[in-house]
């Protein structure tokens, strides 16, 4: 049955501030016409989300997870047509207009999707979703590379802090940081007030990443893995996920979220039908039923905002998660193309060896 709705106009002004690759198969009835092959991050899979679409349906889903937007836009396009039905990357901007511009989305019939309407937070459906008038991407969780903070070993630096930080050598030894090359040019770009999208000197921004690995103690991938950082007291301060900081304040861990200065990199992942996918309906009715029949569990897993009404935010949720404040605080990066992303590569690797 569908859940109560929390009003999408009262989240956003209630308050005033603030894997390597593997498969899991959800195998429950269904012959095998019936199936949705589901591409995703990994904290976006969930077995007790997806048995009940099975059993309800008789549609197997069988489910595989990626670790950066990267590897899935590479997956997709190296595997045949059809290999994929559902992926969710992150939207707008670089990953989800480069897998548009590489033909690797299908458009969205919606249809198929009449939780657009009934949950979908008006504010979430951005015109970017859209191409030639048709949709492309269903907007589930928005979330922020942010700054955690152990603030019982640095301190109390406040709700926005310099990437100065980053390159102190007062906190060599203490730093962890994302290990993807497109997000640390970006934020070396903006480190070094150039256009993050664009920098005008990636030679500066080469040597500045030479400076920033040898302050950084371990760099992550995964969610998972940047939690398992703080709490094992491998780093007191780094750029995450806002998620990882409310799984880890959740289990009382001493740590703050703060926004970036320079700018915050934001991101919506979504919902979308790959190319050539040969059980568009059935993908189309999965998706419905994760945005309209999940979404509060799904809240309380991965704990990002979910865009969704049928979360039925409560008001200490709505203090806490403040989507106004995000949205005011953060940037979508622009698109690169792949020459772009191959020149990033190899910046990163060649710092990183």
């Amino acid at each position: 049955m569908p859940i109560g709705k929390q009003s999408r106009r009262r989240f956003l002004t209630a308050t005033g501030g603030a894997a390597a690759l593997g498969t899991v198969a959800g195998c429950l009835g269904g012959d095998d016409d019936d199936v949705v092959n589901y591409f995703s991050w990994g904290a976006y899979i969930d077995d007790s989300w997806i048995q009940p679409f099975e059993e309800d349906t008789g549609i197997t889903v069988n489910t595989e997870t990626y670790e950066s937007n990267a590897d899935a836009i590479n997956q997709i396009e190296t595997s045949p047509e059809g290999t994929y039905d559902v992926w969710t990357p992150s939207a707008p901007g670089a990953d989800f207009e480069r897998a548009y511009r590489n033909d690797l989305l299908d458009p969205i019939d919606l249809d198929n999707v009449p939780g657009w309407d009934e949950y979908i937070f008006e504010e979430m459906k951005l015109d970017d979703f859209w191409f030639d008038d048709e949709l492309y991407a269903v907007p589930m969780t928005f979330g922020f590379d942010g700054a955690i903070y152990n603030h019982e070993e640095v301190g109390d630096l406040g709700d926005e802090i310099s990437y100065d930080v980053l390159w102190d050598d007062e906190y060599a030894g203490e730093i962890t940081s994302r290990d993807d090359a497109a997000t640390q040019i970006w934020t070396a770009a903006k480190y070094l007030d150039q256009d993050p999208d664009e920098p005008e000197d990636l030679e500066a921004v080469e040597d500045a990443l030479n400076e920033h690995v040898d302050l950084v103690n371990t760099y992550w991938t995964s969610s998972a893995e940047s939690i398992q950082i703080f709490q094992q007291g491998e780093a007191s301060i780094g750029t995450s996920w806002d998620g990882a900081y409310h799984r880890l304040a959740a289990e009382d861990e001493p740590v703050s979220l703060a926004f970036w200065e320079e700018g915050t990199i934001g991101w919506i992942d979504s919902f979308c039908i790959a190319r050539g996918s040969e059980n568009k309906e059935e993908a189309e009715q999965f998706i419905d039923y994760m945005v309209s029949e999940v979404p509060r569990a799904w809240f309380e897993g991965p704990e990002y905002i979910v865009v969704s009404d049928a979360v039925d935010y409560t008001d200490e949720e709505l203090d806490q998660y403040n989507l106004e404040m995000a949205l005011e605080n953060t940037e979508f990066p622009a698109y690169n193309d792949d020459d772009q992303i191959q020149t990033y590569d190899e910046i990163w690797t060649d710092v990183t060896v």
